[in-house]
């Protein structure tokens, strides 16, 4: 990745809209920072935290298409990468 902050980020809960939905921001886990301010709803909140992880998987997937097909060993972690990618972007397993 390059220009942006690196990930994890992770969302925060920060209160209610004055509409009724669920307020967050994004911060960068390693040292608070905020990335994104009033994010409107607990799904798009996730979606975001998730891009620079969703951002690694897609760059995996784009490196191994353009290996040759018979080192397909390395298929498996790629998977894994944007399984976990994609259960972050739904907020699976996330308390907040």
């Amino acid at each position: 990745m390059s220009g942006w902050t690196p990930g994890p980020w992770m969302p925060h809960a920060t209160g209610l809209a004055r509409s009724g939905k669920p307020e967050h921001e994004i911060h960068w886990s390693e040292d608070g920072e905020c990335i994104a301010e009033i994010v409107h709803g607990k799904p798009e909140a996730h979606l975001i935290a998730a891009a620079p992880d969703l951002y690694k998987a897609l760059q995996s997937m784009l490196t191994f298409y353009g290996m040759d097909r018979e080192k397909g060993e390395v298929s498996d972690v790629i998977h894994a990468e944007a399984e976990k990618a994609l259960a972050k972007a739904r907020g699976e397993g996330d308390e907040s």
